[in-house]
């Protein structure tokens, strides 16, 4: 008994693991062929069905068939011990069926599925063997998945690109855009950036090579301009760096050219901006209006027909339904046709042009108050204007301020001269009613009225008051 049941014991465990110098396949090379097992070793599809003797028909030791039901040991690592292994388990499902039956076919599909696929590498046509008559691929639900991200990341790559940082930037040195964007700032005309500029200046701009834009300074009279164009030229170039640095690192330069006048009765107030990208310029006039701490720029303001007083009531619906009619009236309509007519648009779409500047007045009413606080209503008159050409929208502006807009019950209104705000040079309204200084963390000029000193006019410090005597 001693000596059978060590000797059991080790052949057991010899055959289950074999000594490094035994003989055992090797897994990571194919088993099948003549160089591995003789002509007749595999067996035939019709004999697959019958029991195969097990691999090691010696009998084990009663002490050892009492304590594991396990059959004959087998070299296969991960076999199931529940029953006896044929020889041909030695080879796994997929080496035996390649063992059986042709490779050509199998190795045909999948060459021609990998072909076909969105990943292969694109080879030489000698490669593959294509059929004529093959079927169209069918895109795997993860091939679909894949042509899925990249549809959108070309879509959120341009988006990244011409809108990420356009439409919401969160540059900690600007007060940031308010919801709405920031309020509208008007022009007497759509030329008044360039209004009392120096006529060899403004021809020097219009040769500069785009992108460029032109910005008026915030709180910036045109002496201040004058006399300080070189420091607010710096702060504009710094702040436009900045901003254009977010957008690229190390970008280009940004040039600043500093208005000179004309005359030294009026003084320009524009700058002009150069030397930057697209990219750049999209951005900046995208959000239009820019405020830190030490200059506030705005780089594209909008139009304004006029302003109109003598309503009594503050109903901007009233006063829009009036403006439309006095518009519609036949005779004004006949002037209006002529006026456009002389414009670029088509003499058989002039009518129509009519119809839609009528359909597009747009009524802003004004808090405005006279002393004493009574509040004496104003109104300004937008329209979209059909029309490219400056000599036929000016003359249009010039006819519709001289008509009168009366009313049955309230009031009739006359147009009045506009009042340019010295804070945002806007001429909607007064420096008291600007709402920019109303934005929440606004960084630019606030409303601060600056009140004459009243210490020149004390009783007995004036001209013309000389020393009593009594």
């Amino acid at each position: 008994m001693k000596d059978t049941h060590p000797t059991s014991i080790r052949s057991s465990t010899q055959a289950s693991r074999p000594y490094p110098g035994t003989p055992r396949p090797n897994p990571s090379t194919p088993r099948a062929g003549p160089r591995f097992f003789p002509q007749n070793v595999l067996q035939d599809d019709e004999d697959m069905g019958t029991d195969a003797p097990p691999y090691d028909t010696s009998p084990l030791s009663p002490h050892l068939s009492s304590l594991s039901p396990l059959s004959t040991p087998t070299p296969h690592p991960r076999a199931s011990p529940d029953q006896p292994l044929p020889d041909d388990l030695l080879l796994s499902p997929e080496e035996q069926h390649n063992a059986d039956s042709p490779p050509s076919g199998l190795t045909q599909a999948s060459d021609s599925g990998l072909a076909e696929s969105i990943h292969a590498p694109n080879d030489d046509g000698g490669d593959h063997q294509m059929s004529t008559s093959a079927l169209p691929h069918t895109l795997s639900a993860e091939e679909q998945n894949i042509l899925t991200h990249l549809a959108l990341a070309g879509q959120n790559c341009a988006a990244v690109q011409n809108d990420g940082p356009h439409h919401v930037t969160d540059l900690p040195q600007f007060t940031p855009t308010p919801l709405g964007g920031f309020p509208q700032t008007h022009l007497a005309h759509s030329a008044q950036v360039f209004d009392h500029l120096d006529n060899k200046v403004l021809l020097a701009w219009f040769q500069v090579e785009h992108p460029k834009f032109v910005v008026r300074v915030f709180d910036q009279t045109g002496k201040d301009v004058l006399d300080k164009a070189a420091i607010l030229a710096e702060r504009i170039r710094a702040n436009i760096s900045i901003v254009a640095n977010f957008i690229h690192q190390e970008a280009q330069p940004v040039r600043v050219s500093p208005p000179q006048p004309q005359g030294s009765k009026y003084l320009p107030l524009s700058f002009l901006v150069y030397n930057i990208s697209p990219e750049t310029r999209d951005l900046i006039l995208s959000q239009r209006v820019w405020s830190a701490t030490d200059i506030t720029f705005e780089a594209r303001p909008p139009d304004l027909l006029f302003c109109v007083t003598g309503f009594t009531s503050p109903d901007t619906d009233i006063v829009q339904k009036t403006i439309a009619d006095v518009w519609a009236y036949e005779d004004n309509r006949a002037h209006i046709n002529d006026i456009l007519s002389m414009s670029e648009i088509p003499e058989e779409k002039v009518h129509i042009a009519t119809w839609n500047l009528i359909r597009s007045i747009r009524v802003e009413h004004l808090d405005f108050k006279i002393a004493g606080g009574l509040p004496v209503p104003r109104f300004n008159i937008f329209a979209h204007s059909p029309t490219c050409d400056a000599k036929a929208w000016t003359e249009l502006c010039s006819y519709l301020r001289i008509l009168d807009y009366p009313t049955g019950l309230d009031g009739c209104g006359t147009a009045v001269a506009l009042t340019q705000c010295p804070i945002c040079h806007s001429i909607a309204h007064p420096r008291g009613l600007c709402p920019f200084p109303f934005v929440t963390q606004w960084n630019g000029p606030k409303i601060n009225v600056k009140l004459p000193s009243q210490s020149s006019r004390q009783p007995g410090n004036g001209r013309g008051c000389g020393r009593r005597y009594n």
